[in-house]
């Protein structure tokens, strides 16, 4: 090789490191800033954030994943039921990039259970039941391939909570799931100072609270 193409190989290649550094650096900021933000800017903001980042280096998954996060959360905060699925397709879309990038991701499949509960949102009654065996496939397909990921419990815990008995749900059987989230969310913490996936803790904590609260209660009322 010929030294002014050596140079250049070696200048191009402390370049692209010198970005990927940067880009690490900055998904560390954002990662840790997700616990954070509040509102429809926030959460947009920082999907497109995310996607800039996943443009930059088109080899990572978790830009992409990150935002996607984002998004769905969007999806679940956001009043205006119109956006919703809008809402959801995109977050989709991010996913759907992230697993032609690394195929067969528990936190992925995750995140397609809670898109899938975001949707029935938008019409209770008519998407009830459709939204929540989308959810249930979606999350035995990502405890398979990861049996120690505690947002499977946490989002199986949620459908628990939130369905009605007549359909299925329980305080009972969405208090064992959150129990189990929190131990392996204990176990895991040392994932909350990187860009690992990570969330989940503080409102784990707060359903198991809210779950023994209306437990104790309907003892009393009985």
């Amino acid at each position: 090789m010929k030294p002014q193409h050596l140079v250049f190989t070696l200048y191009l290649s402390l370049a692209i490191t010198s970005v990927q550094a940067q880009d690490q650096t900055t998904m560390s900021q954002f990662v840790n800033r997700i616990d954070t933000t509040k509102g429809q800017v926030d959460n947009l903001r920082m999907a497109s954030d995310f996607e800039r980042i996943a443009n930059t280096d088109k080899t990572k998954w978790l830009p992409l994943y990150y935002a996607a996060y984002c998004t769905t959360r969007e999806s679940l905060e956001n009043p205006d039921l119109d956006k919703v699925d809008l809402l959801c397709d995109q977050a989709t879309q991010y996913l759907d990039q992230a697993d032609k990038l690394t195929p067969n991701k528990s936190e992925v499949y995750c995140l397609r259970g809670l898109i899938s509960l975001s949707r029935i949102r938008v019409d209770m009654a008519g998407r009830g039941m459709s939204g929540l065996m989308e959810a249930r496939q979606a999350l035995e397909t990502a405890n398979k391939l990861d049996p120690a990921n505690p947002r499977v419990y946490f989002l199986l815990g949620q459908k628990a909570y939130n369905t009605p008995e007549m359909f299925g749900g329980s305080k009972e059987k969405a208090l064992e799931y959150f129990e189990k989230a929190i131990s392996l969310l204990e176990a895991q913490k040392d994932r909350q100072s990187t860009i690992e996936v990570h969330w989940g803790y503080n409102t784990t904590v707060r359903m198991i609270s809210a779950c023994r609260s209306q437990l104790q209660a309907s003892i009393k009322s009985n």
